[in-house]
């Protein structure tokens, strides 16, 4: 397989303030350890504006790990509810040749010496240009806190509009196998798991925004998203 950079893995990660365990020296050194051919993947991070700290941290991280293609920019400060809208604005410049875009925060790590570029590239290649889905066989219709999407799904359906971008994809596979599309859904075993300890489920704003989003995915606006997005699935495959 030629390596053109072809996973993006797109991080929203804040060093001031930070709430979880991660750091992305850990990050980006057991990514780097996971991988086939660190070629084949690039990493985009999006800061915070008022996020004063995270740059030397990137710098430090990143010099520990010149092997990585790594990309990071500043914007606003979206919050939790709003992490959607910094990865819209990271597909902004995500490598011409990528074609497979994974969402996952700066607290998971990868199964060292896994190879799963290399398995995710080969699996996947036949489908290149087409909305396919990835999913674990053995979880399928479940939650996923790591979530990869091919770019062409992007195109079509988008993100959903809401941090719960694992949801978005459960909905997705319950129309893929509603319709029989099951020729469009790659089954691999999950690649990464998140730190041990990562949160302290405790804190009063996990409640809130927990709360926030199950009344977002409760709502008459989710279920009309929901309902476009089966509909441009179904012209998309002329069902």
């Amino acid at each position: 397989m030629e390596a053109n950079n072809i996973i993006s893995i797109l991080v929203s990660s804040r060093e001031l303030g930070r709430k979880n365990s991660g750091d992305l020296k850990t990050f980006l050194t057991n990514l780097k350890l996971s991988l086939h051919n660190p070629d084949n993947v690039e990493i985009i991070f999006k800061f915070d504006n008022d996020d004063t700290l995270i740059e030397q941290s990137l710098i430090e991280a990143a010099s520990y790990n010149p092997e990585l293609n790594i990309k990071y920019f500043f914007s606003d400060r979206y919050g939790y509810l709003g992490l959607h809208k910094g990865y819209y604005e990271s597909l902004k410049i995500i490598d011409p040749n990528s074609y497979i875009i994974i969402i996952i925060a700066d607290d998971f790590v990868y199964k060292i010496n896994s190879h799963w570029d290399k398995q995710l590239l080969n699996a996947s290649a036949h489908l290149k240009n087409e909305p396919f889905i990835i999913q674990d066989k053995s979880k399928l219709g479940q939650m996923h806190d790591c979530q990869v999407f091919s770019r062409k799904l992007i195109d079509l359906v988008g993100l959903g509009d809401s941090l719960s971008m694992d949801g978005w994809l459960v909905d997705i596979c319950s129309i893929y196998l509603e319709h029989n599309l099951t020729d469009y859904i790659v089954y691999l075993p999950e690649f990464t798991h998140r730190q041990t300890c990562a949160y302290d489920w405790s804190h009063e704003r996990w409640n809130i925004e927990r709360e926030q989003l199950i009344q977002y995915l409760n709502s008459q606006e989710y279920k009309e998203l929901k309902d476009e997005c089966k509909n441009k699935i179904k012209n998309y495959f002329k069902l």
